[in-house]
């Protein structure tokens, strides 16, 4: 699961997280690429639950195109966070589901494949950081005690 959703949130922000210190002057590709979220702030309730995040983030799993990744920030934005994430993890929550969506809705597979990394601000790079964290964490299940192997 930890794997499904560090996965998921890589692939949705079209590299934002692997590539967050790329502040170069790159030609931006396709219409699809999105910019800087400070923008672009979310309305996601403050008092959702962790179960909720979860299962939103979850479905950044099967992303395939910018409609995928339309319906994926509308998941997210209507679970919300909960009540207890820590005030950087909320600003990267919103960060996060305001590139994903600047994403064009029409953009195809390939266009996403093609996107260039996203330019955020430093500190919306450590917010971001903190909400995947934050989400990493919550929604990782616990590890179960190994079986001991008799044989």
């Amino acid at each position: 699961m930890k794997h499904v959703l560090i996965a998921a949130a890589l692939l949705s922000l079209g590299g934002v997280a692997a590539g967050c210190g790329d502040n170069s002057d790159s030609t931006e590709s396709a219409s699809s690429t999105p910019t800087s979220a400070s923008s672009s702030p979310t309305s996601a309730p403050t008092d959702g639950t962790s179960d909720d995040l979860c299962t939103a983030l979850t479905a950044g799993s099967s992303i395939k195109d910018g409609a995928d990744v339309a319906d994926f920030a509308a998941g997210l934005e209507k679970a919300g966070t909960p009540t207890d994430i820590p005030t950087e993890a909320r600003k990267g929550f919103e960060t996060y589901v305001g590139v994903l969506e600047d994403v064009d809705p029409k953009a195809t597979a390939k266009d996403l494949q093609n996107m260039k990394n996203v330019d955020l601000s430093k500190e919306e790079q450590t917010n971001v950081q903190a909400f995947l964290g934050y989400a990493s964490q919550t929604c990782a299940p616990s590890a179960p005690s190994a079986p001991s192997s008799s044989n």
